[in-house]
């Protein structure tokens, strides 16, 4: 962080530990933190903080290969916090185009010149689209959808393809993602086809019906 402080550059770092006898959380991230923020001395002098600067420590864990919504949830939300890393980029904004964001939605994280859209909802890729179109940006929104499929929705994001760049999740996810995904519901064989269920627009609801559940992290 001092180099970065006097030639203007960009390193990071990353740091793994057992965290035994609580090193991490007691010792290193208070040490990093005091560093950051600005701390005073035994003695009563004041250091004066690198505030151009961010900290997070995460803890790893298992995800049950068990295949079930909640599951599916969980990992969405621990991957989102892999592309934060992933793009450098973790501040997250309630809004988006004027509207409210929906954390069981999309996400939006926005720091800078850097912007960030992850879709968990491929349903409604339509309607996010339609909110792009209202955004003026000088940078371009990178976005990530969650879906079961490799469709890379060019087609759907053409009318905004000026401001937004498509990612793909990362293959890791993506795999892991497929994997736990719940398999859908067959339909029994003798159903015929005017006595299939009819789920229509007004059943999903629509995005702007759901409860805002987006924040600042």
């Amino acid at each position: 962080m001092q180099l970065n402080a006097e030639d203007g550059g960009k390193r990071t770092c990353i740091l793994c530990t057992n965290n035994e006898n609580g090193i991490c959380e007691n010792v290193t991230y208070e040490r990093n933190k005091r560093v950051i923020e600005g701390y005073t001395k035994p003695n009563g002098d004041y250091v004066d903080g690198l505030h151009n600067n961010n900290l997070r420590y995460y803890r790893t864990d298992f995800i049950s290969r068990s295949r079930s919504t909640k599951n599916m949830r969980r990992l969405v939300l621990l991957s989102t916090d892999m592309l934060c890393i992933k793009e450098n980029l973790y501040s997250e904004k309630k809004t988006f185009a004027g509207m409210p964001t929906f954390r069981n939605i999309y996400r939006y994280f926005e720091q800078d010149d850097k912007k960030m859209l992850i879709i968990y909802d491929e349903r409604y890729v339509d309607e996010i689209v339609s909110l792009i179109e209202k955004v003026e940006t000088d940078s371009k929104i990178k976005v990530y959808v969650f879906s079961p499929s490799e469709d890379p929705w060019e087609a759907s994001f053409e009318p905004v393809n000026d401001k937004v760049e498509l990612c793909a999740l990362p293959q890791a996810i993506y795999n892991t993602y497929k994997r736990i995904l719940p398999k859908p519901k067959r339909k029994p064989l003798e159903w015929e086809e005017e006595d299939a269920p009819n789920i229509d627009n007004d059943t999903i609801g629509g995005l702007f019906a759901a409860e805002p559940e987006g924040g600042d992290k």
